[in-house]
């Protein structure tokens, strides 16, 4: 056993040179010219492409020849390295389909230093990725793959670009990507958002590839764990977090567009419930953050915006625009989009709060929202429609989410939002380090041995729009 570890952690520390060899030198004037310009007193729609076209340079940047990977700098997950460097690409797709469908957008200078276009970069990523004789073969599903959750991003993309990619793609490449996909949906799955991976598959192979078996068992066992007022349970029992906004509601929107007539009474009413308390969390300097996954907080508004494509009337535009801006703003004056993803922490890398499934690449779950955005025409109306005030910013205000036991108080005067657990005790805030003895043990077995800080994360009685300013002394 302990030859077979060695041999393991031996295997793991090459495939981690290899991969770092491959990460492209990111040009340090590129974080600063987005921050300046993200951060300035330009338009919005200015500032948005600029932030778009960024992302759009960062892939084209760090993508291999065949488009199937992509390289950047960060703390490794505990999957393969080859995995680590799929999501790269995968998590992108959704976000160059949207830019190469949206009319209003269009990336001649990226494509031109890059000597190809972005729609044929996309496409050689989907085939190359899915075919079993290419050496970008993204690689067989098995039980609780990764490779799951990454199908149904690359589903997603497939289904928004399809106008384009479809009738380019030869029937032997097609067949490739259906069956890859299909793999996806027939694997035993976790039980809790995993399902909205593969229900996504589902219905995109069953637009897309004629004849094609589907079923809901999936979306049965996902509505199961509603509890109210726009909330879902991340799986079995009281798993209340952001996953709520960009797994939850983010997919339960697409559903709607993928089949005009799939539920959406439900979901457009589940996203206006959840909405009504949820913008009422974001400040001028973020939000109470709580749960799993911080490196996903970019994508904490994609309900508002997809309230707005829903046209629930949840959230005014306007209240929807000015979340969704001073959230990005806010992030990104703060050093938390660099070398081209968006960092490994709340704001800079804390890897202290790193889950271990989270690589180099996981963090581009966050251009969620900037996808939505680009959906019909929600880019052309944030862009002419008037900021609205926040909540905190008009009044003192306390609110609660009875199906939750969550109560939101904001404060005026502070330009603060705190949240509070009713059923929890309070209990002292205590954050574990990441030690040097954390470190070595991580570089013997070359797997991430980062604290869970799962009472920081999921146990507190409180959480504030201040908490994650704590300072990391590691």
């Amino acid at each position: 056993m302990t030859v077979a570890r060695l041999k393991l952690s031996v295997k793991r520390f090459y495939d981690a040179q290899v991969y770092k060899s491959k990460i492209p030198t990111f040009p340090r004037d590129k974080d600063l010219k987005l921050q300046s310009t993200y951060c300035s007193d330009q338009a919005f729609e200015g500032r948005v492409g600029h932030l778009i076209t960024y992302f759009v340079d960062s892939w084209v940047r760090s993508t291999s020849l065949d488009c199937t990977r992509a390289y950047f700098k960060g703390a490794f997950s505990y999957n393969d390295r080859d995995i680590d460097a799929i999501e790269g690409t995968t998590r992108f797709l959704p976000f160059i389909a949207s830019v190469l469908m949206n009319p209003d957008f269009n990336v001649p200078s990226v494509e031109k230093e890059k000597g190809r276009s972005l729609e044929d970069m996309f496409i050689s990523a989907i085939v190359n990725g899915t075919d079993p004789f290419s050496k970008g073969y993204w690689g067989e599903i098995e039980d609780y793959s990764q490779l799951i959750c990454e199908g149904a991003d690359v589903a997603l993309a497939l289904w928004i670009a399809r106008d384009k990619v479809i009738g380019r793609l030869s029937n032997l490449q097609k067949k490739n990507l259906f069956d890859w996909l299909r793999k996806c949906t027939l694997k035993k799955i976790v039980d809790n958002n995993w399902h909205l991976f593969r229900q996504t598959i589902l219905l995109i192979l069953s637009k897309l590839n004629e004849g094609e078996d589907s079923d809901s068992f999936s979306y049965d066992r996902i509505k199961s764990f509603y509890v109210g007022d726009g909330w879902f349970s991340d799986g079995v029992g009281k798993n209340f977090d952001f996953y709520n906004a960009w797994a939850f509601h983010y997919s339960l929107f697409w559903f709607t567009e993928i089949d005009k007539d799939f539920d959406k009474e439900f979901i457009s009413t589940a996203n206006f419930k959840f909405c009504q308390s949820y913008q009422k969390l974001f400040t001028l300097n973020g939000f109470p953050m709580f749960g799993r996954s911080h490196c996903y907080r970019t994508a904490a508004t994609s309900p508002l915006i997809a309230s707005i494509l829903l046209n629930n009337h949840s959230v005014e535009a306007g209240t929807a625009k000015r979340i969704f801006d001073q959230l990005w703003k806010f992030i990104i004056a703060n050093g938390g989009i660099a070398n081209g993803v968006p960092t490994q922490g709340y704001l800079k890398q804390d890897l202290r709060f790193l889950d271990e499934y989270s690589g180099p690449g996981s963090s581009l779950w966050g251009l969620r929202s900037l996808i939505l955005l680009l959906q019909g025409e929600t880019y052309k109306e944030f862009s002419q429609t008037i900021d609205n005030s926040l909540s905190v910013e008009v009044s003192d205000f306390r609110e609660n989410i009875e199906s939750i036991g969550l109560i939101v108080t904001g404060n005026k005067e502070q330009g603060t939002v705190e949240v509070e657990w009713s059923d929890r005790e309070f209990i002292s805030v205590f954050i574990e380090r990441y030690r040097f003895w954390d470190k070595l043990k991580e570089f013997l077995s070359q797997r991430p041995q980062r604290p869970k800080n799962d009472i920081f994360k999921n146990k507190l009685k409180t959480y504030s729009s201040k908490t994650l300013s704590v300072k990391d002394e590691n």
